[in-house]
């Protein structure tokens, strides 16, 4: 009986502690929340994920064919980009892709921003293979059709041979059929992007799908007009598709994709501690003290913020040191990683600057741990440090399109390490404008943290 009444008392006690009650329930339900959001299809709050932005790039120089004695140009590559562009979901009107319109060099730096999910690569000699192809399977069909033998007594002639190809053909007897010119072409569609990005992995894989299937409709088509009821029986892939990484990142483990996201993760989690030492300071009574004594305000906060960037500061350096001795690759040297520090910090200074707001609002030392862990860890999802969340566009701006997520620091913390550690790109325009809106909301953050706290808890009580 004891034992239950110890239970009943601890049940009261936690109920009568509303507001950490309430972040115990809503910590949970607002996981769900994020994940629904990120994953959820048709998710009334996300709008699902598609289309993927892409960039395709088409060097296909075209092939010129033959059709009943009329010679006309066709570049598959375009008709394939066409086919990207109409492609749609399952049941449903919305798009697979948008495509964008960019050069091969700009569309290495939107992956690199992820700005967009790939870019596709078109060979010169794309069409040419597709006329390999259709020769090919045409000339399977045609002989399982007709038969070696009759084939063997064919005579060569120099005409567009029944499927609206051009080259030599052979003509076989009793047959009313044009045996097309076997070929040896073949291409490789390329898509290039990051491969510790979802919407990559993703878009890849429907790329592949809809390449297959425009093959197979191209083949078909052929050989059920030079050879009706065959069926396709050629099973050579002339036209596979070829995954390229970015460059430097071949070798790339998940494990290195995740370190940038990892480390501000980590800085964001000092939050709850942070705030829950200010916490515990109104709890002991030493905040009352130093109150009553000369010191200011503003040396408090100040303190207290210098001591929690030192502890930064070698937090940054810890964790770059233990990912590097576990395996971690990176880019971009020494000069690489002091930069990583130096962003790392201002992303630590933005973690302080919330846990100053935290600790303004709640009561006791768990409550502050409790909130800030409830706000942090969305904030990380927010922030894009594991995984990509839909596409939320606010606005353009400078040409520059912001996102929803761009109104927090840390987005900006884990796209400039990213860049930084991942990619090796060094201190670009890109990379500085990163560093500018991380620099610029940290401070207006700070602001307002410094602002709210000195006035709950540092106002003298009248």
């Amino acid at each position: 009986m004891k034992s239950i009444d110890v239970a009943v008392k601890g049940v009261k006690e936690t109920i009568r502690d509303r507001r950490g009650f309430t972040f115990i329930i809503g910590f949970p339900i607002l996981l769900i929340v994020l994940f629904a959001f990120a994953f959820g299809s048709g998710s009334f709050l996300s709008g699902g994920s598609l289309p993927h932005e892409v960039v395709v790039v088409n060097e296909d120089v075209g092939v010129n064919v033959a059709t009943n004695n009329t010679t006309h140009y066709i570049n598959y590559g375009n008709n394939f980009i066409q086919v990207l562009a109409n492609a749609t979901s399952e049941n449903s009107s919305t798009h697979l892709f948008k495509i964008d319109n960019a050069s091969a060099e700009k569309a290495d730096d939107m992956l690199k921003s992820r700005e967009i999910d790939a870019m596709i690569t078109i060979p010169e000699n794309f069409s040419s293979a597709f006329v390999t192809m259709v020769n090919n399977s045409t000339r399977t069909a045609i002989e399982s059709s007709v038969g070696q033998q009759a084939i063997a007594n064919a005579t060569s002639i120099a005409a567009a041979n029944a499927a609206g190809l051009s080259g030599s053909s052979v003509s076989v007897p009793g047959a009313n059929v044009v045996l097309p010119t076997a070929g040896n072409t073949t291409s490789s569609l390329m898509i290039q992007g990051d491969s510790g990005y979802m919407n990559y992995a993703t878009a890849q894989g429907l790329v592949m799908t809809i390449l297959d299937q425009y093959k197979d409709s191209v083949r078909s088509n052929a050989t059920a007009l030079a050879a009706p009821g065959t069926g396709n029986g050629l099973f050579t892939d002339y036209i596979p598709l070829e995954t390229v990484p970015i460059a430097g990142t071949q070798a790339f483990t998940l494990f290195d994709y995740l370190i940038p996201g990892l480390i501000v993760f980590a800085l964001l989690m000092q939050t709850g501690l942070i705030a829950g030492s200010l916490a515990r300071e109104v709890e002991s009574g030493a905040l009352n003290r130093l109150k009553l004594s000369n010191v200011r305000a503003f040396d408090l906060l100040f303190g207290t913020f210098v001591t929690w960037t030192l502890v930064a500061v070698a937090q940054v350096i810890i964790l770059i040191a233990i990912a590097i001795a576990l395996g971690y690759h990176y880019q971009g040297g020494v000069s690489g990683l002091s930069l990583a520090l130096i962003i790392g910090v201002i992303a630590a200074m933005a973690s302080i600057s919330l846990a100053l707001l935290v600790a303004a609002f709640t009561k006791n030392e768990m409550q502050a741990i409790s909130l800030g862990i409830m706000i942090a860890s969305p904030i990380a999802f927010l922030a894009g440090a594991f995984m990509p969340l839909p596409r939320q566009e606010l606005g353009t701006l400078g040409g520059q399109v912001y996102q929803v997520y761009d109104v927090v620091p840390w987005t900006h913390a884990v796209s400039s390490l990213r860049a930084v550690l991942t990619y090796g790109t060094g201190l670009t325009p890109d990379v500085l404008l990163q560093m500018s809106w991380l620099i610029g909301l940290t401070a207006v953050l700070f602001i307002v943290g410094v602002v709210t706290y000195r006035q709950v808890r540092l106002t003298p009580e009248k």
